[in-house]
């Protein structure tokens, strides 16, 4: 009856493409959807649990660019006076206070790749120092630099920024966030390289005194928003500052990240929902047709139970590789693109564990299977419960 479901599907190529294609979608929005789900939100829990800042303090109008440093990685450059960072340790409830320089390489001609360049305190840092830990256990040199897990150099290789060589000394660890296409060096490495590339004109002589942003640990008792008012009052005007509640941006992401599973799976459920009514209409508009083909089964010997197994395999079948295209086709664009798309929509990414990502291709292709059954089952009785003659004679 199996050989014979799978003649009946494959007699009819035009009906049996349409329902695969139909469950095809189903599976692949529902799988492909779930697991872009899941990684951006490991990359937005990753870049909340060890992100380390409370506050980010950068100059008037560069929050945003600040924000799409952070998360996607994207080139951007701007500066305040790094002195600020020094001035803001006696306000109480700041436990640890680091300053970063952002370098935005972006002229092909004179830089080997297109990336964002950082520069970073070794001595005060808490925000970089964690991710390379594990990879480089010594200082870092003022003609070394570390890069992002995505960037396709390797350790030993040399580099060249703004015509100046540079030794790759460790690659970080993945973290989801916009450091893994970054490039990051000692901030004395920095300052001398904007000096050299003439990235600023005028002042040159204090290059040393300009950093992009400074990153600001709260202590547990206090909270950020009573920091960010002291700091205001006292130097939010004469430095032209604005400031970034880490807390804050990553719960505006999460609101959207909500808001992106909820037309994920409502797509999905559409999906489902009309796979299962164009299934149940193709199936209802062929009872006809199948009526004498079920007869002439019956009249041959074909128990009733044998004839519901062959028509519920042909649904089987249809549902089993659609589910199976499906969820095939949405890992390979995953896997291709989707640091892309993550880039696209503007949010960190961190990689599905396989076997996590193994239980959801499992719980998909079980709801795809159902897909067939369900919808085929009404017909599949209905036919079945007719008289062999006469439905025969009917088809004469």
């Amino acid at each position: 009856m199996n050989n014979l479901a799978w003649r009946n599907l494959t007699r009819k190529p035009f009906r049996t493409s349409c329902l695969i294609i139909i469950t095809l979608l189903f599976a692949a929005t529902l799988f492909g959807g779930s697991v872009l789900t899941k990684n951006l939100s490991n990359g937005i829990s990753g870049m909340a649990d060890r992100l380390g800042a409370d506050i980010l303090i950068v100059p008037y109008g560069y929050e945003k660019n600040m924000e799409v440093a952070l998360l996607r990685g994207e080139p951007s450059s701007f500066y305040l006076k790094s002195d600020v960072a020094q001035k803001i340790k006696s306000i109480k409830g700041i436990t640890s206070v680091s300053s970063q320089l952002f370098i935005a390489s972006l002229n092909a001609g004179c830089c080997s790749s297109k990336v964002q360049l950082i520069g970073f305190e070794q001595d005060t840092d808490f925000v970089i120092s964690p991710w390379m830990s594990t990879q480089l256990s010594r200082p870092l040199h003022d003609n070394e630099v570390v890069v992002g897990s995505k960037i396709t150099a390797n350790v030993g290789d040399e580099v060249i920024f703004f015509n100046q060589p540079f030794i790759i000394a460790a690659k970080m660890d993945s973290t989801g966030m916009g450091f893994d296409t970054s490039v990051f060096m000692t901030m004395q490495a920095a300052h001398s390289l904007m000096k050299k590339a003439e990235l600023i004109t005028g002042d040159v002589d204090h290059i040393a005194d300009y950093a992009s942003s400074v990153f600001i640990r709260v202590d547990p008792d206090y909270q950020p928003k009573e920091v960010v008012n002291q700091i205001m009052q006292k130097y939010a005007v004469d430095y032209n500052l604005d400031f970034i509640m880490t807390k804050g941006m990553i719960t505006n992401i999460y609101k959207w990240l909500n808001s992106f599973s909820m037309i994920v799976f409502g797509l999905s459920t559409l999906f489902w929902l009309l796979a299962v009514v164009v299934i149940f209409i193709v199936y209802s508009s062929t009872i006809n047709e199948r009526k004498r083909e079920v007869s002439i089964l019956r009249i041959l010997g074909a128990s009733r139970a044998s004839l519901v197994k062959m028509l519920l395999a042909e649904s089987l079948i249809v549902s089993s590789i659609g589910g199976l295209i499906g969820i095939g086709f949405a890992a390979i664009v995953l896997f291709a693109f989707r640091l892309l798309i993550c880039q696209s929509l503007g949010l960190p990414c961190a990689n599905l564990a396989l076997s996590d990502s193994i239980i959801y291709a499992l719980m998909v292709f079980i709801l795809t299977l159902l897909i067939g059954p369900l919808a085929s089952i009404y017909s599949v009785l209905s036919i079945t419960r007719t008289d062999s003659y006469n439905s025969f004679r009917e088809g004469e």
